[in-house]
């Protein structure tokens, strides 16, 4: 009997002590935030994606942050989005308060961009969104393209893309050199509905956008009429190195899944180690959000719970679907943190493979 008393004492004394140790984690969080102002850095200009989804976490991120600090969105964009990405990591103070919502640096760091001069491993990760790219091409190309599996029969053709260090078009280069196709690549389009205008003059047949841009231009002007057969979706990768589905495309099979019902098995070889780390750093990590290097860790604690919370906050993800035709999908808690690292830890030998496929098409 007193036995049973003694364990219940000790179940008891541990409950308040640990109880004890979060609210004052808490408190101190709250402390941090509270009647402050967190400064949002978006590193590409007012009126883009990035913005579009940036000012939309922003809005809603607050109410999820001990203390409900306002938060104050900064543009700050300019060479590819690296302007912004030196700023947080060499001007902004590391006292939690400054925190930033980018697009591409990870890409950046895998070619070693000298304008880029901050080793992102130093940054503390906070979260990472999702950002799929669907993939299509005129329905018109000999002998005809109906279905997704059809790619592997086309003719030669031309792909549009944006530029040779355009994340998106290395990847459909890879993707394409992994089938075997004929193509010619056809660079230095502005934008994507640049591109896109190219595809339905049939300057060009090929091109890939951003699941938002698919579900409100592509598919009910160019997938339904015909012009166009979507082919498949950009993989998502886990820690591991498995491709996973996504739930947003569910018609659809990623690059690596159609791939298998062609052929019978998984791509291989270093085209394809290649295309997974780069679809880590642009699928996977699509946009990330970081703080300072040095920032304190209850500044990052708190703002990890935060995005974890606004990640099941049904206001959030009406606005986001409303606005952004896509549903948001965040990369936290340890399988972010292991995405994060695992792009940090890509051997030499893969990215100077990645920097020569680029060098290789300017020639």
């Amino acid at each position: 009997m007193r036995g049973n008393r003694w364990r219940l004492c000790v179940l008891i004394f541990g409950f308040v002590f640990f109880a004890t140790l979060a609210v004052q984690g808490f408190g101190a969080e709250k402390g941090l935030y509270q009647g402050k102002a967190i400064t949002f850095v978006i590193n590409f200009a007012a009126g883009g994606p990035t913005d579009v989804e940036g000012r939309i976490i922003a809005r809603h991120l607050a109410k999820h942050v001990p203390g409900q600090p306002s938060i104050i969105v900064q543009n700050m964009p300019g060479a590819g989005g690296i302007i912004g990405v030196n700023f947080l990591g060499e001007v902004a103070k590391p006292d939690g308060l400054t925190m930033g919502y980018f697009t591409g640096p990870l890409f950046h760091q895998q070619l070693k961009n000298p304008a880029l001069r901050v080793n992102l491993a130093k940054y503390p990760f906070i979260a990472s969104l999702q950002g799929i790219t669907v993939c299509y091409i005129r329905s018109d190309v000999p002998p005809g393209i109906k279905k997704p599996a059809d790619i592997v029969k086309a003719q030669r053709f031309k792909a549009g893309g944006l530029s040779f260090d355009s994340s998106k078009d290395v990847r459909f280069r890879l993707s394409f050199d992994l089938w075997g196709l004929k193509y010619d690549y056809v660079a230095g389009y502005n934008s994507s509905s640049e591109a896109r205008l190219a595809v339905q003059r049939n300057e060009v047949q090929y091109h890939d956008e951003t699941l938002p841009s698919y579900r409100s231009m592509v598919e009910p002007n160019m997938v339904k009429t015909g012009v166009v057969t979507a082919i498949y979706y950009n993989d998502l990768v886990s820690p591991d190195g498995e491709v996973k589905s996504s739930p947003d495309v569910p018609e659809l099979p990623s690059f690596t899944q159609l791939y298998k019902q062609i052929f019978g098995t998984a791509p291989s070889g270093i085209k394809y180690e290649a295309l997974k780390a780069i679809n880590i750093s642009s699928t996977n990590m699509s946009r990330v959000v970081l703080l300072p290097p040095g920032s304190p860790p209850e500044a990052l604690s708190a703002l990890k719970q935060a995005i974890t919370s606004l990640s099941r906050d049904e206001g959030f993800l009406a606005d986001a679907q409303k606005v952004m035709k896509f549903h948001p999908r965040f990369e936290v808690g340890e399988e972010g943190e292991r995405l994060y690292q695992k792009v940090q830890q890509a051997s030499p030998e893969l990215l100077d493979f990645i920097r020569q496929f680029i060098e290789q098409a300017k020639k």
